[in-house]
């Protein structure tokens, strides 16, 4: 029994080491922010398609949370004996999708106010998804706007919850409770820094700076108090900027030479993905290999039930001292579990546990019964 284990363990770790090296997204150390999205999806699919090995026809429809309910259910078959490995997975996973989420969120609204802008008045150049650094801070601007009276800030909120901004920048999603995400002034200061500090180095010190924050759901209600940010909803934002009471003092050459000195200014550099991919990978391979064990000797069991029930069924029917029954055996045993739907799924190690705990159970009976 100690060997059968001890192979059981080594089996499974083969196992583990199978899932990992079939997972390929976040090979990287370091990532740009547009290359984010795709690989948290590659990592999503490989998840579900590791999960239902050709189970379903489509996995491409499947998400996170289809696994989540698979393997529960899995986990509840075979005794709970993955609670607190599951339990990982699944917190893990909600903080996944919220990743997923909001980057899709963000994503739609910043398309939203990038089309609002088309329509701007003003003669002006565009530019999205500018991210700066002064070494020891980093930030990013949704779109900065150039026009002739000065550089706007627009800092883009794509949620379906109430905001309160208080007195003292503080931004908050409200509802039943007020729930704090940011100080938006705070935020918004260190853009108009970084951007200032862009600005003097190239010898345009003089130009104005304006900050708005736009919001593209025009269905929730937005409370403003501290005045020294602007808000707006999206289908207002061309007529925001056009409407800034300043007089012209950008040229459209100088124009031209801001978006160029901008442009060479942005960080180029790739960043640590905040969400610890790796770790997520490989508690999802332990989870697995642990369920695919697992529901691998509840089968071996059951057959081993039914191998006995046999014996039992043709002892009670034969009276006769001589009478030789055919047996069943032990290839009987591997042919039925190996035909089994959840070894086919399990992969080639998992099938082998199978072999390893069946060879264990026989062997207990041949001992007890004095043969097989």
């Amino acid at each position: 029994m100690i060997k059968i284990k001890t192979e059981e363990r080594k089996m499974k770790t083969q196992r583990i080491e199978e899932l990992m090296e079939g997972m390929k997204s976040f090979s990287k150390g370091d990532y740009h922010k547009s290359e984010l999205l795709s690989e948290m999806f590659a990592l999503q699919q490989e998840i579900v398609e590791l999960t239902f090995s050709g189970e379903h026809a489509a996995t491409a429809e499947l998400k996170i949370w289809d696994v989540e309910k698979h393997l529960e259910q899995l986990n509840e078959e075979c005794g709970h004996v993955a609670d607190e490995e599951l339990q990982s997975f699944m917190e893990s996973s909600k903080t996944l999708c919220n990743l997923i989420k909001a980057e899709i969120s963000g994503n739609r609204g910043e398309y939203k106010a990038f089309k609002t802008l088309e329509y701007l008045q003003s003669q002006n150049r565009v530019m999205r998804n500018v991210e700066l650094s002064n070494g020891e801070t980093r930030t990013e601007i949704d779109a900065l706007v150039i026009t002739p009276k000065c550089l706007t800030i627009v800092e883009v909120k794509n949620t379906s919850k109430n905001i309160l901004i208080d007195e003292d920048g503080n931004y908050y999603r409200t509802g039943e409770f007020l729930k704090w995400d940011c100080n938006i002034a705070e935020k918004m200061a260190v853009k108009e820094e970084l951007l200032r500090k862009v600005l003097e180095a190239a010898g345009y010190g003089h130009i104005r700076i304006r900050s708005v924050v736009v919001f593209t759901n025009n269905r929730i209600e937005v409370q403003n108090k501290f005045t020294q940010i602007r808000t707006c909803f999206v289908n207002h934002l061309a007529y925001v900027i056009d409407g800034f009471r300043l007089e012209d003092s950008i040229t459209m050459n100088e124009m031209v030479d801001v978006q160029r000195v901008v442009e060479n200014a942005m960080c180029q550099e790739a960043y640590p993905f905040e969400f610890d991919a790796r770790q997520y990978q490989a508690d999802f391979a332990k989870l697995l290999a642990t369920l695919e064990f697992a529901k691998a000797k509840v089968e071996a069991e059951a057959q081993e039930e039914r191998v006995s029930e046999y014996e039992q069924h043709h002892e009670r029917v034969s009276h006769q001292a001589h009478n030789k029954v055919k047996k069943v055996t032990f290839a009987d045993v591997m042919r039925t579990i190996f035909t089994s739907k959840q070894v086919r799924y399990a992969g080639s190690t998992a099938a082998a546990v199978a072999i390893t705990v069946v060879s264990g159970i026989i062997a207990a009976n041949t001992v007890s019964k004095g043969g097989f």
